[in-house]
């Protein structure tokens, strides 16, 4: 197709004779070459016209501001620097027979340009290809960072899927860890309280003179060996209670329950304590005891165990029990006068086997954290302060309990309750502790 260009700036034909009618025309054509001409000037394109032997016709300021003045050369040589044409990808036959192209040429230097070529008749009528060029350097420039950006996310994303794969493997691998170690726990727990508590039995029976009489010394050794037995059944029981609270059996347990008959239990079981040191047992309970969803049980568990660790470190002064009854939740406060706890010891309390350095304990050091599994089970937390900001001295505990949590999502600290139902060992260990349980366990 060949660009036709209309209109002029020379006014219409008066008439005369045919010479008159050649210089008009060729006055015509002049002044729509002349309009051409400033409008491909002014084109921030660049506009080169090539001839069919490929010499370059014209170039307009653009043109030749990105390539050089190269009018009179053949376009390989001065446009690509080829001794030949452009091999494969020359376009000027196409657009001498009438097709308008347009593609992308990368140069050397780097330049990206986008083409688009027509046919043009010159001047003399010569058929000849107009092209324009627009560079698209920084256009390519942006694109291709954005596809490396985005291979870059793609890779990063890669990467990552693989090390959540890896985590999810790893966190696989420590539920099944985890798995085995409450199994062996249950059983090996249970196979060492059998025979101390038929130890026990024996040395009851013996301070019991059915074996024959018994001196002071031989009672205060037999006396001395059962309280340790105490404290290693006393240890074993909490060590069961582990696996107990993880495998979710407090699921069993949750009824609707009174927490203030939690708490009185809690105090006549530890109230005689008080009494043989000289203690002052306060107890501040809501006037209508508050119903809740849980397990009265562990709830007493817990109570207790605060009481006992306030006594542990009370010498004199007072202990309080307070249940403050909000609308959502529980929230119990244990406050003692007593020596406090270290600062530096505060973020350890929880922890199994901890025990503090400044009181002499015989516990177990898995009170406060079966009391922390228990609470964090019944979907609460609890927390620890000292001195307490109440009264300047001593420790509070404090614990809150959702009065109407779902007891299906409370399962434990450890374990979660899609899991329970698939922890076939863990159970199968329960259920045969359970049935061998003994009578003198302690609770």
């Amino acid at each position: 197709m060949t660009l036709v260009l209309l209109g002029s700036m020379v006014g219409p034909f008066a008439g005369g004779n045919e010479a008159e009618w050649a210089r008009y025309l060729e006055k015509l054509l002049k002044s729509e070459r002349d309009r051409l001409m400033g409008i491909l000037d002014s084109l921030e394109e660049g506009v080169v016209i090539i001839g069919p032997d490929r010499v370059i016709r014209f170039m307009n300021p653009s043109m030749m501001r990105e390539f050089g003045d190269g009018i009179g050369s053949r376009c390989h040589k001065h446009l690509h620097g080829l001794e030949e044409p452009c091999p494969g990808f020359c376009k000027l036959p196409d657009v001498l027979r009438g097709a308008t192209e347009r593609w992308e040429s990368r140069f050397p230097d780097g330049r990206t340009y986008e083409i688009i070529s027509s046919p043009f008749a010159d001047a003399d009528q010569t058929p000849c290809m107009l092209a324009a060029f627009r560079n698209v350097t920084k256009e390519k420039l942006i694109e291709i960072e954005l596809m490396e950006l985005n291979q870059l996310k793609s890779d990063m994303l890669f990467e990552k899927t693989k090390e959540l794969e890896q985590i999810s493997k790893d966190v696989a691998k420590l539920k099944e860890e985890k798995r085995r170690i409450i199994r062996f726990l249950s059983a090996i727990t249970h196979d060492l309280r059998a025979p101390l508590s038929a130890t026990q039995s024996c040395l009851w029976a013996i301070m019991g003179g059915y074996a024959g009489a018994v001196t002071d010394e031989q009672k205060d050794l037999l006396e001395r060996s059962t309280r340790r037995i105490d404290g290693l059944l006393a240890l074993i029981a909490d060590l069961l209670d582990i696996p107990r609270i993880e495998a979710g059996q407090l699921l069993q347990e949750m009824k609707e329950i009174s927490f203030n008959e939690v708490v009185e239990s809690s105090v006549d079981s530890i109230g005689g304590l008080a009494k043989e040191k000289n203690l002052t047992l306060n107890v501040d309970l809501p006037a209508v005891s508050p119903k809740m969803c849980g397990s009265s049980r562990r709830l007493q568990q817990v109570v207790t165990n605060l009481l006992g660790n306030a006594m542990n470190y009370t010498e004199e002064g007072s202990i309080m029990v307070r249940v403050t009854d909000a609308e959502e939740e529980l929230r119990v406060e244990v406050l003692d006068s007593g020596v406090g706890i270290p600062p530096q010891e505060l973020p350890k309390l929880f922890h199994d086997f901890f025990r503090g350095s400044n009181v002499k304990s015989d516990g177990t050091g898995l009170g406060l954290s079966l009391s922390r599994r228990i609470v964090e089970a019944h979907g609460g937390k609890i927390w620890a302060e000292s001195p307490c900001s109440e009264t300047g001295r001593g420790s509070r505990f404090t614990f809150i309990l959702p009065k109407r949590g779902d007891p299906s999502t409370a399962v434990g600290p450890g374990i979660a309750s899609d899991e329970v139902q698939g922890e076939s060992g863990v159970k199968e260990v329960l259920e045969h502790e359970q049935a061998h349980q003994n009578p003198t366990d302690r609770r």
